[in-house]
């Protein structure tokens, strides 16, 4: 148990989950370890790493993975399966991903070269980069290069020789997907009334960070 975990109202379970895969440093701040970064996380302060590599927690043997979430930080991970966690009968067959801030194609090559038959849910905030993500994401799995132009509060897509054009307030991966008349079959759910669960999280905690 970490007390800003337990401040935060996490439950004793999750805490046990996850417990693995931080550590802190001399004041007590969670650390979360990327190949090439780390994410960093106290009362006054949140970090993300711009990152090609993956915070990973879960189960390591990939044969065994029911499903893959893949979130922008691993406090996004937490906070989701801190709100899902009744959900699933068995949370040793999860895996978690998270890319940190942005989506590289190495990301989305490591998930091809060896997750490419699981289920996967996808865990980023509703903010415009967070939606942008959702999308680069579900293609890059299923394997649909697109290329995405946000300019002027304008989103442009262009997939399958196609073009589709978004304002800012109405692109999500659920209107590509009716605009597209195509489905990836790849949840994105995002909290109400929330930018990200990680923000419904805090904002039920007991106190005010």
């Amino acid at each position: 148990m970490h007390p800003y975990l337990t401040r935060l109202g996490v439950r004793p379970d999750v805490q046990e989950f996850f417990s693995k895969y931080y550590s802190t440093d001399e004041l007590g701040n969670l650390l979360f370890t990327y190949a090439d970064g780390f994410e960093h996380f106290g009362f006054s302060f949140h970090r993300v790493p711009v990152s090609a590599c993956f915070w990973v927690a879960g189960n390591s043997h990939f044969s065994q993975v029911r499903q893959v979430i893949i979130c922008s930080s691993a406090m996004a991970a937490i906070s989701w399966l801190n709100k899902n966690y009744y959900s699933f009968l068995n949370p040793d067959n999860l895996l978690f991903l998270s890319t940190g801030t942005r989506i590289h194609a190495e990301h989305i090559h490591w998930i091809n070269t060896r997750l490419r038959d699981k289920d996967f849910c996808l865990v980023y905030g509703r903010d415009i980069l967070g939606r942008i993500a959702d999308l680069k994401l579900a293609a890059g799995i299923r394997g649909w290069p697109l290329e995405i132009y946000y300019s002027d509060d304008q989103i442009t897509v262009h997939f399958r020789a196609k073009s589709f054009s978004f304002s800012q307030e109405t692109f999500s991966l659920n209107a590509f997907e009716k605009a597209a008349k195509y489905r990836f079959h790849i949840p994105a759910p995002k909290p109400k009334g929330y930018d990200s669960f990680f923000e419904e999280l805090k904002a039920n905690a007991r106190f005010t960070f």
